[in-house]
C-alpha cells in the first residue's frame, strides 16, 4: 500500500465547526414564531459537525434549555396559543419544578449512516457526556429519542430535518448550579465513537 492510501486509511479528520447556529428568522416567520424566541434559541444553541476524509458523518444541533431559554419558550407557546394568566403561571410553575431537577439539551443529530444514530441505545455505539468546568465527566441521566416530530416542534426548533436526522432529549443532574441570569458556567457536551468526537460548548 502506497504512503498516500495508508494515511488515508489510518487518519479519521475530526474537523469540529462549533458555535451559534445560523438565524431562522425567516422560516420560522413563515411559522408564526417571534424574533425574540429565534434569538434566544440562536443564543442557546450551537452546532458542530464531525468530517472524515472531506466527507460529513455528523452534524450536532443542541440547544441547552437554560432558565432563560425555557423562559423564552414558555412566553412564545403562551403568546402563539393565547395563555390564560392562569393558565401560564400553572405551566411556569411546572417548568421550574423540573429544571430544578436536571439540566437539558434538546439534540438533533443528523448523520449518513442512519443504523449509528442510536444515541439512545443501551449498546449505542456512541458516548456522551458532560465536562464542567472542573473538568468532571458527567454521563446522561437519560437519553431519549423523541420519535414522533409533530409541527410545534419544527415550529420551536426550525434546524430540524425529520427526513434526515433524529432528535433527542439528553438530561444530566444539575451539578453546577446555574446563576439567577440563567447564565452557566462554561460546560461541553461531547459525542464520541469510532467515527470521531465532536464537542458543542456553552456559553
Amino acid at each position: 500500500m502506497n504512503k498516500i492510501k495508508y494515511i488515508s486509511v489510518i487518519i479519521i479528520l475530526s474537523i469540529l465547526g462549533c458555535g451559534h447556529v445560523d438565524s431562522y428568522l425567516d422560516m420560522a416567520k413563515e411559522k408564526g414564531i417571534s424574533k425574540t424566541y429565534i434569538n434566544a434559541l440562536n443564543s442557546w444553541t450551537r452546532k458542530a459537525s464531525l468530517y472524515s476524509q472531506f466527507e460529513t458523518k455528523l452534524q450536532i444541533t443542541a440547544t441547552f434549555k437554560s432558565e432563560d431559554f425555557n423562559r423564552a419558550y414558555r412566553e412564545e407557546y403562551a403568546r402563539i396559543y393565547y395563555l390564560t394568566a392562569e393558565e401560564t403561571k400553572r405551566r411556569e410553575e411546572m417548568a421550574a419544578g423540573l429544571s430544578r431537577d436536571y439540566r437539558e439539551f434538546f439534540v438533533y443529530a443528523a448523520m449518513p449512516q442512519k443504523e449509528a444514530n442510536d444515541f439512545d441505545r443501551p449498546n449505542s455505539s456512541w458516548s456522551i457526556f458532560l465536562i464542567d468546568e472542573k473538568g468532571n465527566n458527567i454521563k446522561p441521566l437519560e437519553v431519549r429519542r423523541i420519535d414522533r416530530i409533530a409541527p410545534i416542534m419544527e415550529g420551536f426548533y426550525p434546524y430540524i430535518n425529520k427526513y434526515y436526522g433524529t432528535c433527542y432529549s439528553v438530561k444530566f443532574l444539575p451539578v453546577v448550579a446555574e446563576k439567577k441570569t440563567g447564565a452557566s458556567e462554561p460546560m461541553k457536551l461531547v459525542f464520541t465513537s469510532v467515527l470521531g468526537r465532536v464537542e458543542v460548548l456553552w456559553p
